[in-house]
């Protein structure tokens, strides 16, 4: 496995998420965000989508576990409850929120090495990066699709599509855009990208080498007659998200919640 390859480390962003109420079982896929704060410090936190966690009473999400600083075919169920996921900041959008860090430093406490990689805030596009976008642009996102993924190497299913509507266009009036992609339930919280290797064109041409964009989170599958999927999904942008954010990681910092 080269863990270095930028492909290889997204396979590690994503943690798949499973919800129970009384009478029924859903499942997700939440991500790993890293919140940059001014003093050059980070703030670990888990997204994904509210509608998968709002009705939930408890679930659980699992993490890969690290050997020798390497990803191994096991996993740690961390377990939740009401209350875990807010939206606080984030009410007009279809985001949830938690803190990982606390999870994290017991999994440390207990002998026990995560392995994860997080999406960074420093890869949601500037505004003159998402101007500079082309109405038609390559999308990957990377998820848990009907609750599909490699059980037995504990990592998600990378899926690919392109952009259906303009990333810089707010649809239907919504800081969202919709993507022509295989999108099912389960993709729900899934991180989408603009991930390009070797070369990738621009509106002064072909550049070559790689580019990475983090660009928003899956939040709905596009469905005719309430039966037939259209292969369409809906996708927030991620600076609406980040806008949301500050407000939650600045109510965390001052509950002393963030570390």
């Amino acid at each position: 496995m080269n863990i270095k390859d930028i492909s290889t480390q997204l396979l590690f962003s994503t943690a798949p998420i499973v919800c129970e109420t009384d009478e029924s079982i859903s499942t997700g896929t939440a991500f790993f965000f890293s919140y940059g704060l001014e003093d050059g410090s980070n703030v670990p936190l888990l997204i994904t989508s509210k509608h998968v966690v709002e009705n939930a009473k408890r679930g659980y999400f699992e993490i890969n576990l690290a050997k020798d600083g390497m990803p191994q075919s096991e996993s740690l169920r961390v377990n939740f409850s009401v209350g875990f996921f807010s939206s606080n900041g984030l009410e007009e959008l279809d985001i949830a929120v938690a803190p990982i860090a606390p999870a994290l430093s017991f999994m440390e406490k207990n002998g026990k090495a995560a392995f994860y990689r997080s999406v960074d805030k420093g890869l949601i596009p500037s505004k003159k990066n998402m101007s500079d976008l082309a109405a038609l642009e390559e999308i990957t996102f990377i998820g848990y699709p009907s609750g599909l993924y490699d059980e037995k190497n504990k990592t998600p299913l990378i899926r690919r599509g392109i952009t259906a509507t303009p990333i810089w266009n707010d649809y239907q009036g919504e800081k969202a855009f919709l993507i022509d992609a295989s999108v099912f339930p389960g993709s729900s919280g899934s991180p989408v990208f603009i991930f390009n290797q070797g070369s990738y064109s621009t509106g002064d041409g072909i550049v070559i080498g790689s580019r990475l964009y983090f660009v928003g989170v899956v939040s709905q599958t596009i469905v005719r007659n309430g039966k037939e999927y259209l292969d369409l999904g809906k996708v927030i942008r991620s600076d609406a998200i980040s806008v949301g954010l500050k407000d939650y990681v600045s109510e965390l910092l001052d509950r002393g919640s963030a570390e």
